[in-house]
């Protein structure tokens, strides 16, 4: 289980993953990817990777394509890094934060709040739970991933890279960092299997057509659907006062 806490107008507010059954502490509780259904979740899907399984059990799993691609990226001049925790120092942080409002800007989007997500990701970090990796080409990041980590799972969080930025005549350089990405996951998975973890959590496979395409990728690599549950919990009266007083002045400005 991932357990972060953080005060918000003198509020303690809990963010969870992964829990089997609810947690006695106060505050404003945030359930994510719980393995319980309370009043209220909401279904959330994801597939997972056994790790369990060989490495080459685990690749059989990928798609024709996926595997080409992964075994291609090997014969290229791509070196991969993966980090957690306190190995993460708080330049390489802002290195990825950087990366990450670039990614969005190369998709004509705006970036999310910065701050708020510097701020979450020290969180995570600083508790051992942050997980940071990229894959290099010609000694060049192309693509970051970030992952959250118990002693069970290891979540997919984040995944940016600028292949939009990237032209050329023939467009491989959109191709190899399309392989590189691929590959990063497949490192990551060896990776977490070495240190003892069980499952890679894709972070999702949505249903909807915006997000189609990336599910499809997902599937590429054969993990198992699963449903966990999101959803929010009120404990203690503080908690609950200071919730009553936010809806009331949300209803009074709407």
């Amino acid at each position: 289980m991932i357990k972060i806490k953080k005060q918000v107008h003198k509020t303690d507010i809990v963010t969870v993953w992964y829990a089997d059954k609810p947690i006695d502490d106060e505050g404003i509780i945030q359930y994510r990817e719980a393995l319980f259904h309370s009043d209220g979740a909401e279904d959330f899907y994801t597939l997972l990777t056994d790790l369990n399984e060989t490495e080459d059990e685990i690749k059989a799993h990928f798609s024709k394509g996926c595997r080409y691609e992964v075994n291609r990226a090997c014969r290229e001049n791509v070196d991969f890094t993966i980090k957690s925790g306190a190995q993460i120092s708080d330049s390489e942080l802002n290195e990825f934060l950087e990366f990450f409002k670039e990614f969005w800007l190369s998709k004509d989007m705006t970036p999310p709040d910065m701050e708020a997500l510097r701020e979450e990701m020290s969180i995570y970090r600083d508790n051992g739970y942050l997980v940071i990796s990229h894959a290099d080409i010609d000694k060049e990041v192309s693509v970051y991933h970030t992952l959250l980590t118990d002693e069970n799972n290891a979540r997919l969080l984040h995944s940016a890279s600028l292949f939009r930025l990237k032209t050329d005549s023939e467009g491989s350089t959109r191709k190899i960092i399309g392989m590189a990405n691929r590959a990063l996951h497949f490192e990551e998975m060896k990776y977490f299997k070495k240190n003892g973890l069980k499952y890679y959590d894709w972070g999702g496979a949505g249903k909807q057509d915006d997000v189609k395409s990336i599910t499809d990728f997902k599937e590429s690599f054969g993990g198992d659907p699963v449903t966990y549950f999101d959803f929010e919990q009120i404990n203690g009266i503080k908690a609950k006062m200071i919730n009553s007083l936010s809806e009331i002045k949300h209803r009074i400005k709407g």
